[in-house]
């Protein structure tokens, strides 16, 4: 029987999943896919680094948004213990996926610094977002049941 506690977490996380993550996998996971198709149809418009750094990004980026959909809907099913019993493949994606988000929030970073309009923040919608809901899932895993 789930405790209140539990209960906050879970309708804390489903808002957290609705504001932050469905613009994120919609966005992110489109980019991906349009990046995955660039790659294999348009190779010509790249160059010989630009292509398979494109490719190992966007697949990363699609495991983490596969992932994060299937950890979320494990966490929202089952809970805490349900997400303690979720397989390690299910957790790498989300570690790639996290890995791949953090480096568009440093591309965000460096093009602010270096005098880049405001319009370059549009491109959180595109990962960072994300990165809320999953590290608020790796906590739910990690932390102790009350």
């Amino acid at each position: 029987m789930p405790t209140v506690d539990d209960v906050r977490h879970q309708r804390l996380y489903l808002a957290q999943a609705l504001v932050l993550g469905v613009p994120a996998v919609l966005a992110g996971g489109g980019l991906a896919i349009l990046a995955i198709w660039a790659f294999f149809t348009r190779r010509t418009y790249m160059g010989a680094s630009e292509g398979p750094l494109l490719l190992i990004w966007s697949v990363a980026g699609l495991c983490g948004l596969l992932a994060w959909l299937w950890l979320s809907g494990v966490y929202l099913r089952r809970g805490r213990s349900g997400l303690r019993h979720a397989g390690a493949l299910a957790w790498a994606g989300l570690g790639l996926g996290m890995l791949g988000a953090l480096g568009v929030a440093g591309f965000i970073a460096f093009a602010l610094v270096n005098g880049s309009p405001w319009q370059v923040l549009g491109y959180l919608v595109f990962g960072p977002l994300l990165l809320f809901p999953s590290a608020h899932l790796v906590w739910l895993a990690r932390g102790q049941m009350r």
